[in-house]
This record gives C-alpha cells, sequence and structure tokens, in this order.
C-alpha cells in the first residue's frame, strides 16, 4: 500500500464552523471512490488536535495526514463528501474536553484522537458514551485500560517499547540508568515503564527526577544525575523539552550516553538540542524512513509540507488512513458502532510503520520497536528489537 503523491484528488475547502475555535474542511476534490462535487450528505470526520500552543505543530501533521490520506485512497465514500471537522485541545486536558464537545455536537462518525495523551485520556468517556470511534497514536499505557471498547491504537505503547528497551539498555552494559522526566501522565507514564523494565531485569534507575513540563531549566535535575555516579541517562518529553534538556546536560558537564523516548527523532528535538549536543544520542522508536519502502515514500511525500517525517507524523497519518479504509468497507450509510466494529477488525499492510491490526483492547498488534541513533544531524538505525520492518 505505497502511497502515491502525483495525484491531484484530496484537494482542501477551508470554512469557518462553529466560532473561532472550530473549522470544518470540506473535501472538495474527487478520490478513487469519489464522486466529483457531488452534494450528497457529508460523511463528518473530528480532528481534536493541539493547533495553538507549543505543541501546535500536531495540529499540522493532522491536517497533512488527511491530505495524504485522502489524495491515496480518496476524498468521497460512496459518493459522499468527507467533511472534517477540527477543535483545538491545546495539549490541555480542560481545552481537550471542550474541543471535543464542539466536534460531537457536528456528529462525526470517527474521531482522530488528540496527539498529547492527557488529552485523550480526559476526552476517553466522552466519546465511549457517545459511542464514536477514536483512532489514536498515543503513546501512554493509561489510553487503552479504561475499559473503552472505541479506542484503537495504531502505535505500540510506551509499556510495550520500554519493555524492550530496557532490557536492551542493560545488555549494553548499562545498569545505573538515571531518568529525568515531565510529570504529564505521558511523561509519568514512560519513566514508570522504563523503570519498571529496568527493575524487572536487576538494575533499577539509580536517580528517578522530574520537571514542570513548562519548565525551562534543567540545571536541578541534571545536577542530581551528575551526583548519582550513572553510566546513561534517560531524557524523557515532548520532542522540544527532550532537546532542551540534552542540550543543558551537555552544557552542564553530564558527559555519559544520552537515551530518549521516541519524541527525540524530529527536526524540533534537532533544533533545541544542536546537531553538536544531539550527535549519539541514542532514541527507541516505531517509524524511522529507512525501515521500509513504505515509510521512505511516506516520508519524501511530507517534505512537501516543510518538516521531515516523524513518529507522531506517521502514526497521526495512519490514523487517518485506519478511518478511511474502515469507511470504505462499511459504506456512507454505516453507523458510529458499525464503524468502530470494522476498525477492530481491520487489518492493514505496507504503512510507515509497518503492519496495523488491533488486539481486542485497541492496542496494535506486533508493533515495530527500532533503536536508533543521531549521527552527523541524522538518524541512523542501530537495531530492531520488535515488528516488521
Amino acid at each position: 500500500m505505497g502511497m502515491n503523491v502525483n495525484t491531484t484528488s484530496g484537494r482542501l475547502c477551508v470554512a469557518v464552523g462553529v466560532g473561532s475555535a472550530l473549522i470544518a474542511m470540506s473535501a472538495c476534490g474527487g478520490g478513487s471512490t469519489a464522486s466529483s462535487g457531488s452534494s450528497s450528505t457529508p460523511i463528518v470526520i473530528g480532528i481534536v488536535m493541539p493547533y495553538s500552543g507549543a505543541e501546535s505543530y500536531y495540529g499540522q501533521y493532522a491536517d497533512n495526514a488527511w491530505t495524504l490520506a485522502m489524495r491515496q485512497y480518496g476524498s468521497s465514500i460512496g459518493g459522499h463528501p468527507i467533511k472534517l471537522v477540527k477543535a483545538d485541545s491545546k495539549c490541555e486536558p480542560t481545552a481537550a474536553v471542550t474541543a471535543v464537545h464542539d466536534v460531537l455536537a457536528q456528529n462525526p462518525v470517527a474521531i482522530m484522537a488528540p496527539a498529547c495523551s492527557a488529552d485523550t485520556l480526559a476526552i476517553i468517556p466522552i466519546i465511549t458514551a457517545a459511542h464514536v470511534p477514536l483512532a489514536s497514536e498515543n503513546l501512554a499505557v493509561k489510553v487503552t485500560q479504561q475499559g473503552s471498547h472505541y479506542v484503537w491504537d495504531v502505535q505500540p505503547n510506551d509499556g510495550v517499547t520500554n519493555k524492550l528497551f530496557g532490557a536492551w539498555l542493560i545488555q549494553q552494559g548499562y545498569t545505573k540508568v538515571g531518568i529525568v522526566h515531565d510529570t504529564t501522565a505521558y511523561g509519568a507514564g514512560n519513566a514508570s515503564t522504563l523503570s519498571d523494565s529496568l527493575t524487572a531485569a536487576g538494575h533499577p534507575p539509580v536517580v528517578d527526577v522530574s520537571y514542570d513540563l513548562s519548565s525551562t531549566d534543567y540545571s536541578g535535575q541534571i545536577l542530581a544525575l551528575k551526583n548519582a555516579s550513572i553510566s546513561a541517562a534517560y531524557l524523557e518529553g515532548y520532542d522540544l523539552q527532550s532537546g532542551q534538556l540534552v542540550k543543558q546536560a551537555r552544557s552542564l558537564g553530564l558527559t555519559v550516553p544520552l537515551f530518549a523516548p521516541t519524541s527525540a527523532t524530529d527536526s524540533t528535538f534537532l533544533s533545541a538540542a544542536g546537531t553538536a549536543s544531539a550527535e549519539g544520542t541514542t532514541v527507541v522508536t516505531s517509524f524511522l524512513a529507512s525501515s521500509s519502502p513504505a515509510a521512505t515514500t511516506y516520508a519524501q511525500a511530507t517534505q512537501a509540507f516543510g518538516y521531515a517525517a516523524n513518529e507522531d507524523s506517521a502514526g497521526i497519518y495512519e490514523d487517518a488512513v485506519v478511518i478511511l479504509k474502515a469507511l470504505q468497507k462499511v459504506g456512507a450509510g454505516a453507523s458510529s458502532t458499525q464503524l468502530n466494529s470494522a476498525i477492530g477488525a481491520i487489518t492493514l499492510t505496507g504503512l510507515p510503520e509497518g503492519q496495523v491490526s488491533f488486539q481486542s483492547d485497541g492496542e496494535v498488534v506486533n508493533p515495530q520497536v527500532i533503536v536508533t541513533k543521531w549521527q552527523n544531524g541524522k538518524v541512523i538505525e542501530v537495531t530492531v528489537l520488535s515488528g516488521q520492518g
């Protein structure tokens, strides 16, 4: 299932929707299954993403994901055009709740989950009560542990990733690991799952310190690492924060090998850290542009949007593809409940991160997990821990 970026369907028309926080984007170009210029009742799909604030690039990823997905798979189902309705979650749970209510007022058949895990956790009870499926690329373990049967996560959660990554760190001889993490649901969960993995291997972290997501000075946390005689440091954060952590760690004389979560594989991280400080930082991820022809093609396609492909953008794109392909299976007249069942039963191959199918709890089956490293301003493969490759 390669991506043909030379087709011209999937053109987006943008119009103001419900208030300044809600924008409706209707697909107006015909795709492979589209009826060009159709006036039929649209199929509404919601997008709840940060469109403002420090994490607003996730909203850009979502918009571009739908542009690419509809370009390849079509912008209508049975002659009914797809209408995208989006709202700003701001990477703040309270804003996400308001946003999802705004989107649900438009009667969507499915919703794309916000990239920030705490936002998703806040809206899961709401979408579950509404019986609307939520396509997610969140990494927090708790996202699929809420008892909802309407959450589908295309990427491995941190529990899966860090179980493998922690064991690999110990195998490489890093038995005295120090952890720094933020206090968000994602950050705390990420640190906890890595700590559990290291502990299971007989070497619990020697120091574990946290910081507030709004912080920009990490000198206290870095000093704690230096005083603990660690052999390696794991610096957790969203891409901007991870980059800032790495830069400050090196400037303050922390010389041990640095490790980071998947957020540290993109250009935002590199810009924040600087090429010199980022050099050698080892990162675990489920996306690498060179891992497969599909990943390479996707990475080439994102260049037109002005950024390099990364796990977040790839996962968000796969969310869009999952929704579109499931809609094609059930047809334009299907209910959100019927669509939810179709998503749960779907199997897709040739995606940027490999194959996508789901367990009964909404987790992806046999996810790809790759250890990578920054070298000369680029991310290169170190080893593959699991998945299709």
